[in-house]
């Protein structure tokens, strides 16, 4: 029998703000595509730009009125998001060489001239970034990247490149999933966006270090809903919390949307309990408080931009499909609000 599946949506026991500079690099991003995104296909450019990826940067950092600050956050927004999608399929080594790269860019090399346009995108923000912000910060933001491929992609293989479907375990899925998702670069951008690059002892301090990893397992979560009714219609896709819960514990679809928005709530309770206990930072209090603050509002921000920025990554043709490093122009995958469980 077919049921409705009813996709929950994710709230918060914190605010949602508006950033005065949403939709500022609306016109830019069209521009990057245009001249560093070569290697993706044309029909792929369509696909990418009504997706708004620059607007996830202003909304998920939504206190930043600077242009200039935040124009190397849209960047990076746009090439981690773009190198995940079109490089999911690509094998290990080759993966791991593009990671050394990317972390050779984005530590100061400059891409040759004939090197992928992606590059160049990297080695662009970095010089903006350079003109106001610490070598330490550039460093952080340098190795969550490179572990973005490394702990992220890279484990993900086994899942993607396998001719049967097959399910991590729960615990497994959260390990690399909270790599993959990209959370720990854009959390880094919390540092650019309000001009105030937390010191390391600060950064490095388990409790800080707890609530970035919020960050990352929230979002995966809220990812995971977002992304669900394009991925039921994926017949090899395996890499969702939904899919997961319902096939290790035996849950139809709609009671692993419950417990899969249990987990979130807890995890969104811990954060916000963390934050009303902080260490003593002595006279880095303040500062410590407002960054984790603006991991909440980061949080909220993501959700906000998924339900109300116009985007259309999870409509159908709205996203480009890896297939080792090539889009599947001609695959369509339809919505569908109904599933058989």
């Amino acid at each position: 029998m077919r049921e409705e599946l009813i996709v929950p949506k994710c709230h918060y026991p914190w605010p949602t703000v508006t950033s005065p500079i949403a939709n500022a690099f609306d016109d830019e991003e069209k521009d990057w595509y245009d001249h560093d995104y070569t290697f993706i296909s044309e029909e792929g450019i369509k696909r990418c730009k009504p997706q708004f990826l620059s607007r996830v940067a202003t909304y998920m950092n939504p206190t930043c009125d600077s242009i200039e600050r935040m124009r190397p956050c849209a960047r990076l927004m746009i090439y981690i998001t773009l190198f995940d999608d079109y490089f999911g399929m690509t094998p290990a080594k080759e993966l791991k060489n593009m990671a050394e790269r990317v972390y050779e860019v984005m530590m100061g090399e400059d891409p040759d001239p004939d090197e992928i346009g992606i590059l160049r995108q990297m080695a662009q923000a970095r010089k903006e970034w350079e003109t106001f912000m610490p070598r330490f910060w550039l460093d952080r933001v340098a190795i969550n990247f490179y572990e973005f491929i490394i702990y992220g992609m890279m484990e993900e293989i086994p899942f993607k490149q396998t001719e049967k479907r097959t399910y991590p375990l729960l615990p497994h899925y959260l390990t690399f999933r909270k790599y993959s998702i990209g959370m720990w670069p854009y959390g880094d951008l919390i540092d650019p966006a309000t001009n105030s690059p937390l010191p390391v002892f600060i950064y490095n301090h388990p409790v800080v270090q707890r609530c970035r990893e919020l960050l990352s397992l929230i979002i995966v979560i809220q990812n995971d809903f977002a992304s669900l009714k394009k991925e039921l219609e994926i017949e090899s896709e395996s890499l969702n919390i939904i899919f997961i819960l319902s096939h290790q514990y035996n849950l139809s679809y709609q009671e692993a949307c419950t417990e899969a928005m249990r987990l979130h709530d807890a995890y969104g309770q811990e954060l916000d309990d963390l934050h009303k206990s902080l260490p003593d930072f002595g006279a880095f209090q303040q500062q410590a408080y407002d960054h984790i603050y603006h991991i909440k509002l980061q949080i909220s921000g993501c959700a906000n931009w998924y339900y109300n920025s116009g985007t259309n990554r999870y409509e159908p043709k709205g996203f480009i499909v890896p297939q080792y490093g090539r889009e599947g122009d001609d695959i369509l995958i339809p919505h569908s609000v109904f599933v058989q469980k």
